[in-house]
């Protein structure tokens, strides 16, 4: 249940250029990567001697690197502090070919920083550097204005909640607005503890855990993701829902099929090595395809490919439309 290589080319070649806004939590991921050979005598915890590192973008600006990298435009709409972290993010922004003119400064808080520390190929420990509270009101003013400039623009919108404040009532009630007045999808990663601004959203892409907090049920089996996922999408009113489950693959609810059954969709994944990130990827992926013309199936399989693709490598990640086009080949060859 997958493209066929020659239907992925001839989708992303679709993909190039187009435009998607992408509205949601800023962060800079660093790894510190390192070597451990003994304990620390002050404690039991092992030492690790830093011999690399590096930093990574991360949060919605993951998302944006995941669209820039498989061919579309990224409209990047978040905020920051101008602070020696934010600085560094709006230098990887810059070396990425992404624009930060969608970004918001705000003053208040901190940029969002997580510090992941790696022992060998073995994750050891993250530290979070954040101050996560709802946004002052001349941030929120802003934001909206960012908005409102952008979306009449662009062929999707991807809201991308991290529950650090980016994503609040006043600003979810405009997304909801500009997209219904100018007929934007508008697709969400969501986080549990904001339910209730998904509200008329045209898809969510919640992951298992998420789906059970959701839902209040449970979301293992796939009698129980069918149930979980029709009672999210009627009490929420979206259109559609792409549940992600890990090494089981996904369930897609469409409106075509009036929500009756999941389409249920195999994991592409040979090898996994880290999944940090791979819910950005299938986001990404799966917005820029249905901004492309795609039908939900076919950008519900383009984006199991690239999350295959994805956790297959280390740390906060994306994968280029070269890339999944060689995994496509990869896969038939087999």
């Amino acid at each position: 249940m997958k493209l066929d290589q020659s239907h992925a080319e001839s989708l992303l070649a679709r993909i190039r250029g187009l435009k998607v806004a992408v509205l949601g939590d800023l962060m800079l991921d660093e790894y510190l990567f390192g070597e451990v050979s003994r304990i620390s005598p002050e404690a039991p915890v092992p030492i690790v001697r830093i011999v690399r590192e590096k930093a990574v973008l991360g949060g919605a600006a993951n998302v944006a690197a995941n669209l820039q990298a498989l061919g579309a435009e990224p409209l990047l709409i978040g905020t920051l502090q101008k602070d020696a972290a934010g600085t560094r993010l709006m230098e990887l922004l810059a070396r990425t070919g992404i624009s930060s003119e969608g970004l918001v400064v705000d003053p208040s808080r901190p940029t969002i920083i997580k510090t992941r520390v790696i022992g060998q190929t073995q994750q050891m420990l993250r530290i979070d550097r954040e101050e996560p509270r709802e946004l002052d009101e001349q941030a929120v003013l802003e934001l909206v204005g960012q908005l409102r400039g952008c979306l009449p623009d662009v062929g999707a919108l991807i809201v991308s909640d991290y529950a650090k404040g980016i994503i609040g009532p006043q600003v979810m009630e405009e997304v909801r607005e500009l997209c219904r007045r100018h007929q934007i999808p508008w697709v969400v990663d969501p986080k549990p503890a904001h339910r209730a601004l998904y509200q008329g959203a045209t898809l969510m892409t919640p992951n298992r855990k998420e789906t059970a907090e959701l839902s209040g049920l449970p979301a293992d089996s796939d009698t129980e993701v069918a149930a979980a996922g029709k009672m999210l999408l009627d009490n929420l009113g979206l259109s559609g829902l792409l549940i992600t489950r890990s090494e089981k693959g996904m369930a897609l609810f469409t409106p075509d099929a009036e929500h009756s059954a999941p389409w249920m969709i195999p994991t592409m994944a040979q090898e996994v090595f880290d999944v940090s990130g791979a819910g950005d990827t299938v986001i990404a992926a799966f917005s820029v395809a249905v901004a492309a013309g795609a039908d939900w199936k076919d950008a519900a399989m383009l984006a199991n490919a690239a999350a295959g693709a994805v956790v297959a490598k280390m740390g906060t990640a994306t994968v280029t439309a070269t890339e999944l086009l060689a995994h496509y080949h990869e896969q038939e060859a087999v």
